[in-house]
């Protein structure tokens, strides 16, 4: 993990370049396959429109070296002490859900801490959410079965150190 990202090599920039071309491509066949349908070609339009989403933030990662921002946790001295969060079923109310960062319950006294920059728990631990840089590959996210889970579905970055 990282404070900035690396300078990315002239073989990433190169790929950046082909990856952006590519999605580029992607948008023009959306937009023919728009002027060509009625309203039947609604999914194949969705599809290039996530593809070329895909490859445009798959060429932001790679004129960053590779990288991309994850949020942590950090102490008072700028020590990363959890860089990944989990979420939970709130037991309280089901419909909700708890994200919460697992930290040293041997040096906090606690195994789990409050996500959120307004977290009153971290404020007292001496804790702090920011920003370090990752490696890491764009993906699309979310989803469900069939055609309605397509609706839920994103564009983001995963890191590929883990």
């Amino acid at each position: 993990m990282l404070k900035e990202h690396p300078q990315p090599t002239a073989e990433q920039l190169a790929k950046a370049q082909a990856i952006r071309a590519n999605a580029q491509r992607q948008r023009e066949a959306e937009r023919e396959s728009f002027e060509r349908c009625d309203t039947d070609g609604f999914l194949s339009q969705w599809a290039h429109s996530i593809g070329a989403q895909k490859d445009d933030l798959a060429a932001k990662i790679l004129e960053q070296g590779g990288y991309a921002q994850f949020i942590v946790l950090v102490d008072d001295q700028d020590e990363v002490v959890a860089d990944r969060e989990y979420r939970f079923a709130n037991r309280a109310a089901p419909w909700k859900t708890d994200i919460v960062w697992r930290v040293d319950e041997a040096r906090f006294g606690r195994r789990w801490v409050p996500a959120g920059s307004r977290s009153r728990v971290q404020k007292a631990l001496g804790l702090r959410e920011t920003c370090r840089w990752f490696p890491a590959a764009a993906a699309i996210l979310g989803g469900g079965k069939g055609i309605a889970g397509a609706s839920s579905c994103y564009v983001g970055p995963v890191r590929t150190d883990r």
